[in-house]
């Protein structure tokens, strides 16, 4: 894959405060990335720095070989939808797409055609002469995502746009949109707060905190090995346990008193052990079946649907597991019940 968009030593301040932090991020051609992060983190202000709409004190941005950093907006082979959609209220639909061919010099039956061919993408080309304000919140969506890509850019910037909608419409059009991605095949920067979004949508995952990439790969590697804890915590839900030195590059589980591999760690503060929820099992009594198993009693239960949470109170403090189906042994609160799970499912990260 060709690198499409390089940020390199991106800093930005407001009022003093540091916001972006050193960012190098390489995005390829074709590639769907999530910005992924709480509220505060930087992602939005990365985006706009990428769209040309804030200066950065520091660094550059690349795109497609050429530094932009110095360009406005207009300038910049790429476009951007935002949260609220932005949407001429004056216009329709139609026009509303066809403004970006018109702005470029376009005539207005070309501008017209290459309007309704972006609205065909989208599954809105019946609704060109209606008004913003005649379509449903997703509708609205869509037409933004057909003004945003009727000039075809190189890259297109989404700033939470899905934060509009319901639940189930927001799930079913996360699908479209990374089908839309897909059949153009032009790079993808999405700015979310939602991990579930980025790990359903994103190639790769850029988790952010405090103005710096604290992560960033695939969204199933950074669930399964966190590089650091921020991130298992954040990514998912997360059991965080206790470890002690053992010597000869291996940390001490203190739940369970089973040692485990510590690469790179020399001494020091011993590292902090990640336990994931559905990496658990209840059994009734213990089993010695090489599994690290553990003495507990029921705290709480809780069913959602496909799959109950329970806590359980162990020497270590509250473990929580997450059991898909039916549990396998009659949770009542206060019952005792041997919590096991393989050792190879624990993961360390800087404690």
């Amino acid at each position: 894959m060709t690198a499409l968009l390089e940020i390199v030593g991106l800093s930005k301040q407001f009022g003093g405060q540091v916001v972006l932090r050193d960012i190098d991020l390489v995005v390829e051609q074709g590639e769907f990335i999530a910005l992924l992060g709480p509220s505060g983190c930087g992602k939005t202000t990365l985006l706009r720095c990428i769209a040309g709409f804030l200066a950065a004190e520091t660094g550059r941005v690349c795109i497609a070989g050429e530094d932009v950093t110095d360009l406005p907006p207009y300038r910049r082979p790429l476009n951007t939808v935002f949260q609220n959609y932005a949407l001429f209220p004056h216009m329709s639909v139609a026009d509303n797409v066809a403004y970006g061919p018109r702005r470029r010099g376009a005539g207005r039956a070309e501008a017209g055609q290459l309007a309704m061919d972006a609205l065909a993408l989208v599954g809105m080309a019946d609704m060109g002469q209606r008004m913003p304000r005649q379509l449903s919140g997703g509708q609205q969506q869509r037409v933004a995502l057909a003004r945003a890509v009727v000039n075809k850019p190189k890259l297109l910037l989404l700033d939470e746009p899905l934060s509009a909608l319901d639940l189930k419409l927001r799930k079913r059009v996360q699908i479209e949109l990374k089908q839309l991605q897909e059949k153009l095949g032009i790079a993808f920067v999405f700015v979310t707060h939602d991990q579930e979004e980025a790990l359903t949508m994103a190639d790769r995952v850029v988790v952010m905190n405090a103005g710096r990439i604290e992560q960033a790969g695939r969204g199933q590697d950074i669930y399964r090995s966190p590089s650091t804890r921020f991130v298992a915590d954040f990514i998912g839900e997360a059991n965080f346990l206790r470890t002690t030195a053992a010597g000869g590059g291996r940390v001490a589980l203190a739940l369970g008193a089973v040692e485990l591999p510590a690469p790179g760690y020399a001494g020091g503060a011993a590292p902090v052990a990640v336990l994931r929820p559905e990496h658990i099992a209840i059994r009734s009594q213990a089993l010695a079946d090489g599994r690290v198993e553990v003495p507990a009693k029921v705290q709480s239960v809780t069913h959602v649907g496909s799959h109950v949470l329970v806590a359980l109170d162990t020497a270590e403090g509250v473990l929580h597991c997450r059991i898909g189906g039916t549990a396998p042994v009659d949770l009542v609160r206060g019952a005792s019940i041997v919590a096991s799970f393989d050792a190879a499912d624990v993961h360390l990260v800087a404690g």
